[in-house]
């Protein structure tokens, strides 16, 4: 009798014993997470965002987008220990420009390194016009150019970004082309993917908003699992509860109920995160503090609410005890 596993006949049909080399070979084979960059968070999900879909959502004035280009550029910036070069991370924008996205994250660079000019990223399309008059009137110098000069820096420290923007590239929200882009990150060993937001996905097919997000959340799900990417997607919330979130106490874990469409993002998520901006809410110098909550956890518990700062006008978040020290 030819044997799969100890003591088992190998079978034409019932696979266990013949699947158990495989199995083993997952050892091997597993993908190591990618740290968030924040160590509580990273200590509840074990290590870090793992290939397959994750979710942001919060209320408004949160700092939703500035959170996710906060933990694309601190990602982008260490090394993978997967390859031993700097992580490979692609951001799909689908409401901001790539040269807005950059320059959100140029301001960040600008307020913390030596040698930049801090300026705030709202600031940008006003700096660009004043710009584009000293280009027409042979007097501008890129030395002198906050936005240019940070963005050397961001080039410099994130060589391996990627940034698509739905203005540049009008089919950067079908559902098929951002799936290409998850399967050429993973080609070109990146490991992060940032997608902002999922309401705005066109999943084709003539679907209703609730089917088309159905698709797009189980394949853009299947196809992070499939070429090793971890694939974090901003996502809507419902008004109600965004305005719960607002008036909730502090410490209240607001559920993954939150989200427009919750019942299949809270099946198929590996993660969902909350970011929760309080009616009240802490304030000190040029920062606002905002709770993260785990509100959905496959591989472990939500922990308590991550308090941290956010400095709106640079896209900055530190911990509030940072702050506060």
């Amino acid at each position: 009798m030819e044997l799969g596993a100890p003591g088992r006949p190998r079978t034409s049909y019932w696979n266990i014993a013949d699947t158990m080399p495989d199995y083993l070979d997952s050892y091997e084979n597993a993908v190591k997470p990618v740290p968030s960059t924040i160590p509580e968070l990273d200590d509840l999900i074990k290590g870090g965002f793992r290939p397959g879909i994750h979710f942001i959502g919060g209320n408004t004035g949160a700092g939703k987008t500035a959170l996710c280009l906060w933990m694309a550029h601190r990602m982008a910036s260490m090394t993978d220990e997967e390859t031993g070069q700097p992580t490979g991370v692609t951001i799909i924008s689908l409401e901001l420009s790539a040269a807005e996205v950059r320059a959100r994250m140029g301001s960040r660079l600008s307020k913390h390194l030596e040698g930049l000019q801090p300026f705030s990223w709202a600031d940008f399309e006003e700096h660009g016009a004043e710009c584009k008059a000293k280009i027409a009137s042979g007097t501008y110098n890129p030395d002198d150019d906050p936005v240019y000069c940070a963005d050397l820096e961001l080039v410099s420290r994130c060589p391996n970004m990627r940034i698509v923007d739905n203005i540049a590239n009008s089919k950067a929200n079908d559902l098929a082309y951002i799936l290409n882009e998850i399967q050429m990150t993973g080609a070109a060993g990146g490991r992060v993917c940032f997608v902002d937001y999922l309401q705005c996905i066109d999943a084709g097919f003539g679907l209703d908003e609730t089917e088309a997000m159905k698709e797009a959340v189980r394949k853009i799900n299947l196809a992070g699992i499939r070429y090793g990417v971890a694939v974090i997607v901003i996502a809507a919330v419902n008004r109600a509860k965004g305005s719960e979130m607002r008036n909730s106490k502090k410490g209240e874990n607001p559920g993954a109920d939150i989200f427009r469409g919750s019942s299949w993002i809270e099946y198929t998520g590996l993660t969902a995160m909350a970011l929760v901006r309080h009616k009240n809410a802490r304030k000190t110098r040029n920062y606002v503090e905002v709770e993260l909550c785990l509100v959905k956890n496959r591989r472990g518990t939500f922990g308590d609410p991550i308090e941290l700062a956010y400095d709106g006008a640079h896209g900055d978040f530190v911990t509030w005890d940072e702050v506060m020290n």
